[in-house]
C-alpha cells in the first residue's frame, strides 16, 4: 500500500547523517544489511532522504550464512530489488567460501568469498545457499563449533569476507579477481590435508580429522573471477582507486569509508562496544596488527539510534509499507543461533512455522545434526575422561536437548551482543 501523507511529514526528520567530521560526508558509505527490519528501515529511510549516493561509491552488503530463515531471504531479495530499481543503490550478496592456494610451500585451503545472486542455488548456479552449506564449510575448515565465548561464525562468515569484498570494491577492476590456483584439478584432498595437519604439529585423531575435513575438500577448489555488474542491476559508480589491484584496508594508509549499522536507540550497549572497538582500530593501524575485526579506516555510524528509534517504532514503520519481514518471533539472523539463549531456542523449536524447511537451518534438527558431527572431544583437564565441546562450550546444553524442550540453566538467557549486524 502507498506511504501515507502523515508518514511523509514524519520523514522530514530523517535527514542527512550528523557526521563527526565533515570529511566523512565525502567518503564511500557501506550499509551492513543484516536481513532484519531495523537495518532495512535504516536503509530505506536514508535512501529516501538522499543520504545514500551511488555516485559516491555507496554500496549495500548482505552476508549470507546459509542459515537464515526462508522469510529472511524473501525479505532481503525484495529490499535488494527495490533499492536497486528505485534508488540505483548496488546491493551485493556474498558468502564465505574456501579455495586452494599455496602457502609456505604447500597447497592448503584458505578462506575467501564469492558474490551470489538473490535467487536460490537450486534455480541458479550463481545463487545463494540456504541449507547450511556455507556454515558447514566453515566448521569443516576451522575444526570446531562457534560458542558464546568464541563467536567465530560472525567473524569468519560476515566480517572477514566483507573486508575482502571491500578491498576489491575500493580497488581497481570490474569485480573480484580469480581466487585460488588455476589448475582444473584439486590438490588438497582429505589425505593431503591430514598430512599438512601433522606437519603443523596437529594432534587430532586421524579418523576424526578426515571426517571433519571431508565436506570442505568436496567444495570447489577455486572461485572464478566475478563482475560486479553481474550481481547488481544498479549502475556502478565505484570510487577511483589510487593504485591498481585491491585497495589496502590495513596499515597507516588504509582506505577510509563510512559504515552504517542498523542498531536502534535501545541498543546502547552494542553501540558503545562497537565505538570502543573503532577507537582501538584507529590506534592499531599497523600492517601486522592481529586485531582484524574492524579496519582502521572504517567509520561506524548508527542512524537509527541518532533518530531515537526503538523496536516499537521499527514495527510501526513496516506497518505503513506494502511488504514486511514474515518470520516467527525470534527467528531473525541465523534461525537457531546459540546466542539467543536456550529458553527462546526451545520455544522457537516448538512454534508452528509453515515456512520451516525440514533438514535445513530453519529446522532445529539441522542444528542437532551439525552439533553432533562437529562437536569436539578432548581429554578432560582433570585428567579423568573426556570433555565434549558443543555450541554451548564444554558440557553445555545440547541442541538435541533443546529439541526435546529441555533448556537447563546455563545460557538460558540470550545475549544478542555479537557482531551479526556488523
Amino acid at each position: 500500500m502507498p506511504v501515507r501523507a502523515d508518514s511523509l511529514v514524519r520523514q522530514q526528520r530523517y535527514e542527512a547523517i550528523s557526521y563527526y567530521s565533515s570529511e566523512h560526508k565525502t567518503l564511500p558509505h557501506v550499509v551492513k544489511f543484516s536481513g532484519g527490519r531495523s537495518s532495512a528501515m535504516m536503509t530505506f529511510r536514508l535512501a529516501e532522504a538522499g543520504a545514500l549516493r551511488p555516485e559516491r561509491g555507496d554500496v549495500v552488503l548482505f552476508a549470507n550464512t546459509s542459515a537464515e530463515h526462508p522469510g529472511t531471504y524473501a525479505f532481503a531479495r525484495e529490499c535488494k530489488e527495490r533499492l536497486e530499481r528505485e534508488y540505483g543503490l548496488p546491493f551485493l550478496w556474498y558468502e564465505f567460501c574456501t579455495v586452494e592456494d599455496a602457502s609456505r610451500g604447500a597447497y592448503m585451503r584458505q578462506p575467501s568469498y564469492r558474490l551470489v545472486h538473490s535467487n536460490p542455488i537450486e534455480a541458479d548456479p550463481d545463487g545463494y545457499r540456504s541449507n547450511g552449506e556455507v556454515f558447514e564449510e566453515l566448521l569443516s575448515f576451522q575444526g570446531q563449533l562457534p560458542t558464546p565465548h568464541s563467536r567465530s561464525c560472525t567473524a569468519k562468515l560476515k566480517l572477514y569476507p566483507a573486508h575482502a569484498l571491500l578491498a576489491d570494491w575500493f580497488g581497481s577492476g570490474d569485480g573480484p579477481r580469480h581466487a585460488g590456483h588455476f589448475s582444473p584439478n584439486s590438490f588438497v584432498g582429505p589425505a593431503e590435508a591430514f598430512a599438512q595437519h601433522r606437519r603443523n604439529r596437529g594432534v587430532q585423531d586421524e579418523t576424526a580429522y578426515l571426517e571433519r575435513v571431508a565436506y570442505m575438500t568436496q567444495q570447489p577448489h577455486n572461485r572464478p573471477a566475478q563482475r560486479w555488474a553481474d550481481f547488481t542491476s544498479a549502475p556502478l559508480h565505484k570510487p577511483e582507486p589510487s593504485l591498481p589491484g585491491p585497495a589496502e584496508l590495513w596499515g597507516s594508509e588504509a582506505v577510509q569509508f563510512v559504515t552504517l549499522l542498523g542498531l536502534r536507540g535501545d541498543e546502547g550497549r552494542r553501540i558503545g562496544r562497537i565505538e570502543s572497538r573503532s577507537i582501538l582500530a584507529e590506534n592499531a593501524a599497523g600492517p601486522n596488527c592481529a586485531i582484524r575485526t574492524q579496519p582502521p579506516g572504517e567509520r561506524p555510524y548508527f542512524p537509527l539510534a541518532e533518530w531515537g528509534e526503538s523496536t516499537a517504532s521499527v514495527h510501526a514503520f513496516w506497518t505503513e509499507r506494502d511488504f514486511d519481514l514474515s518470520i516467527p518471533e525470534g527467528a531473525g539472523n541465523c534461525t537457531f543461533c546459540f546466542m539467543k539463549g536456550t529458553k527462546d531456542l526451545a520455544a522457537l523449536a516448538q512454534c508452528s512455522d509453515p515456512s520451516r524447511v525440514d533438514g535445513a537451518p530453519s529446522d532445529i534438527a539441522w542444528w542437532v545434526d551439525i552439533e553432533q558431527r562437529y562437536r569436539r572431544e578432548a581429554p578432560s583437564l582433570s585428567g579423568e575422561g573426556t570433555s565434549t565441546f558443543g555450541f554451548f562450550g564444554v558440557h553445555g546444553p545440547s541442541f538435541s536437548e533443546l529439541a526435546r524442550g529441555e533448556t537447563g540453566h546455563r545460557y538460558a538467557t540470550g545475549d544478542p551482543a555479537c557482531d551479526c549486524t556488523d
